[in-house]
């Protein structure tokens, strides 16, 4: 069943936030208890897609979060063009259900630059990582859909536990994906059972230099507020109106509240016909956190901006189906 998406609002941070903190679990519990409950998502930007940052791996980051929080969505990065799609994959899964069903990936397109940097680290290893902007492009895109089609690998009844017949799962319920990309191949099944959300949602950010593909086979889509937002909802569309991604916003948070509010509420006006919530973004959270959580939160709430966070599965949030088993339905 699909639960009518409300106008969402959510943080955004990166997974090296702590900066020079050396006491770095002090500084993500606190934080991660002043944020849940205060919104319905939090994004975890990923140290290596990111050139100049240093920080945590975003996805273990957020396994390490999921049990310090209660409610709030945890959709976590990943630079898919230098990971292997398939222990992405497992990853996730483990964090949806850690989390309850509060999981979703943030898939990380490396630049040009970022990628050459990870050759020269890794060598080179018959072409890999692609550096050229197409093939960089492509490979993002085959990997977000071989962690989608891994989540189907097990049916939800797979694991039966049969005491009597000493069998842990029933064999038939677990399939081969057998995908080739260009420049990989993953056989499958998934060594971890379909996670509670069948599907973990798969977001990314999008601006209009960037390659549409990746952005339209995403559940979710992040944009920059300050751009066209019904007219980059309609790029983002498929097959017409109602279909594509739902998209959010970018705000990047000053700590002028009232102004944030004015740009929350022109893009909450278009909303039936481009954004579906807000993504506010922290760059310095040692300073921001108060003045956010504390003051600007509420206001949007007493304005009528934004809602109380919903519960529920991070897909129902966004207003996103149940995640359908292909393997299943086609067996």
């Amino acid at each position: 069943m699909t639960q009518k998406s409300t106008f969402l609002v959510g943080f955004g941070l990166h997974a090296g936030s702590h900066g020079d903190d050396p006491d770095w679990r002090g500084f993500w519990s606190g934080l991660i208890g002043r944020l849940d409950g205060a919104a319905e998502f939090l994004t975890l930007e990923d140290r290596f897609a990111d050139p100049g940052r240093d920080g945590l791996d975003a996805i273990l980051l957020a396994n390490w979060l999921a049990p310090r929080s209660r409610d709030i969505g945890i959709i976590a990065g990943a630079p898919l063009n230098v990971l292997e799609p398939f222990h992405v994959s497992t990853a996730i899964a483990t964090l949806d259900y850690v989390s309850g069903g509060r999981a979703g990936l943030l898939a990380q397109r490396l630049d040009q630059q970022r990628s050459l940097d990870a050759g020269r680290a890794i060598g080179a290893l018959e072409g890999f990582p692609a550096v050229d902007p197409p093939s960089l492009d492509r490979d993002a895109l085959a990997a977000a859909e071989v962690v989608r089609r891994l989540g189907d690998s097990w049916e939800d009844d797979a694991v039966i536990r049969d005491v009597v017949s000493q069998r842990y799962v029933d064999g038939e319920k677990l399939h081969y994906i057998d995908f080739q990309a260009a420049d990989f191949r993953v056989l499958g099944p998934s060594i971890t059972p379909r996670p509670p959300q069948g599907q973990p949602l798969v977001a990314t950010s999008w601006t209009a230099e960037a390659d549409l593909a990746l952005a339209r086979a995403a559940d979710v889509v992040f944009v920059p507020a300050e751009g066209d937002l019904p007219g980059t909802a309609a790029k983002l569309r498929v097959d017409g109106p109602g279909t594509g991604p739902k998209v959010i916003a970018d705000l990047h948070v000053k700590p002028d509240v009232a102004d944030v509010a004015d740009l929350i509420a022109a893009a909450k006006t278009s909303e039936t016909q481009g954004a579906h919530g807000v993504r506010l973004i922290l760059t310095d959270p040692h300073r921001q956190i108060a003045p956010v959580v504390d003051t600007l939160v509420p206001a949007l709430r007493t304005a009528g901006l934004v809602a109380q966070p919903s519960g529920g599965d991070l897909r129902s949030r966004f207003g996103l189906p149940a995640a359908r088993n292909r393997y299943a339905a086609a067996a």
